[in-house]
């Protein structure tokens, strides 16, 4: 159970006269004290609710009945942005570097209700569906530790890469990255912007440290849904690194960012139907066309 359901019990005992404390928390949820005051101190300092503790009834109230409770919920589209605007943030090391830092890790923790200092000016990042889209595939692809095959600018033949961190440099993000079939090879840095093509091949790889969770980032980008019938299950809710979800039988929807990489993906993948939307099978019907009359230039491109 997440902290936003604790606080919005706690918030609801609250307003009905209930007096909660840590302690009632602790037991609606079955969690420790401990963990209990911290989500009633959260409450206090970034939620900025009018807590008052009344010794009478071993429980609090609020000081003032008008407060409420922030919008706490928010949609898995908004914190894969969120997850990435965190992710530069934490790593700005210029003017106002180690309060953007800060601001990067609150927006980390999902809290964003906390003013920022008047001097501390966030910078603009672009997000555009491409560099979310690659961001994604390659952070699913360091968490569930699995290598890619990638073509990069400059680079002759594929690449196949254990993928370790991602990081930023000089306003441009990198992967780092070691050979596949170096089991200690020397990590190199790949700038985002040169990977050309990007697919995860399902191969695991267990050597080095296990990399901390990335934290959470944003600003709404709606994706978009492929309906896809594959031959098997996806594992770990995720079609070569893009989010899927069963709707039936063999039918599941696919979320994706970037339409061209998802077609290059689609290009490059086993699949046994694509129902739809139908802009997308237009898309890639017309791919195929232009790569038949490439194979075949007498034949007329109908």
């Amino acid at each position: 159970m997440s902290h936003t359901h604790r606080i919005q019990w706690f918030d609801q005992q609250v307003r009905t006269g209930r007096y909660p404390n840590s302690r009632s928390l602790a037991e609606q949820f079955e969690i420790s004290k401990r963990q209990a005051q911290r989500d009633i101190e959260y409450m206090a300092s970034s939620l900025c609710a009018p807590l008052q503790y009344v010794a009478r009834e071993r429980g609090y109230c609020y000081e003032d009945d008008s407060f409420i409770l922030p919008y706490l919920y928010m949609t898995d589209q908004e914190k894969q942005i969120l997850k990435y605007l965190a992710y530069r943030y934490s790593q700005y090391n210029y003017e106002n570097g180690p309060e953007i830092r800060r601001i990067g890790h609150l927006l980390g923790r999902l809290t964003g209700q906390q003013e920022l200092e008047r001097e501390a000016r966030l910078p603009l990042f672009a997000v555009n569906p491409r560099s979310l889209q690659m961001f994604e595939l390659l952070d699913h692809a360091i968490r569930s530790r699995i290598t890619v095959k990638l073509i990069y600018d400059g680079t002759d033949g594929e690449l196949e890469l254990c993928p370790i961190r991602l990081e930023n440099h000089y306003d441009a993000d990198h992967l780092i990255a070691r050979p596949a079939d170096q089991q200690a090879g020397q990590p190199r840095y790949y700038l985002l912007s040169s990977i050309l093509q990007l697919q995860l091949t399902g191969q695991h790889f267990a050597d080095g440290p296990a990399p901390g969770s990335r934290p959470e980032t944003g600003r709404r980008l709606k994706p978009f849904t492929a309906r896809l019938r594959l031959s098997a299950p996806p594992p770990d809710g995720h079609w070569h690194g893009f989010p899927a979800r069963l709707c039936s039988g063999d039918l599941y929807e696919v979320d994706f960012l970037d339409t061209e990489l998802f077609i290059r993906h689609l290009l490059m993948t086993d699949w046994l139907e694509l129902t739809g939307p139908k802009w997308l099978q237009d898309k890639v019907a017309a791919r195929c066309r232009t790569v038949l009359h490439l194979l075949n230039p007498e034949e007329p491109n109908k």
